[in-house]
């Protein structure tokens, strides 16, 4: 049995809104991978994921990965904050919402087929981010997870 793929909930779910966005990912001056993961989930929708709310496979080659910990930051809430622990908070409140745990594993399907069921509304996940942003986040994302659960059994699901 191949490894799984180790990712952060948000980080899939954000290249799967990513994907219902149009976006074609490109490498980034940070080094991170998500082109490379992005890659692997088109190419296979079957491909074996292990959550975790840590450091994952998109993070592993970032510059701003040391010791194990994001030094990055972000505004998306309007004020510059640690980009770990917001990535943090989003992840836990994903892992609620869906009824998961870090150590779980699933396929890119399973998780879209779940997240389509357990997802309802995001903006009490994004609730520190505008409503006009997360309406086009949670817009892309469910178009994102149709059209990938579509490709992903032939036109089946």
């Amino acid at each position: 049995m191949p490894s799984p793929l180790v990712i952060k909930p948000h980080h899939f779910l954000d290249i799967i809104r990513d994907f219902g966005a149009g976006v074609e990912h490109e490498p980034h001056p940070y080094g991170h991978a998500v082109h490379r993961v992005a890659r692997i989930l088109r190419e296979d929708p079957d491909t074996l994921l292990q959550l975790t709310a840590s450091h994952d496979s998109v993070c592993e080659p970032c510059r701003n990965l040391v010791n194990g910990h994001c030094l990055d930051t972000t505004d998306t809430t309007g004020q510059e904050i640690s980009k770990e622990s917001y990535n943090l908070m989003i992840d836990r409140r994903y892992f609620e919402r869906l009824g998961l745990k870090e150590g779980d594993r699933l396929t890119a399907l399973e998780f879209c087929r779940l997240t389509l069921k357990r997802l309802g509304d995001i903006y009490s996940i994004y609730q520190e981010v505008s409503i006009e942003k997360t309406a086009r986040r949670e817009r892309d994302l469910k178009r994102g997870l149709k059209e990938y659960l579509k490709k992903g059994t032939g036109g089946k699901d």
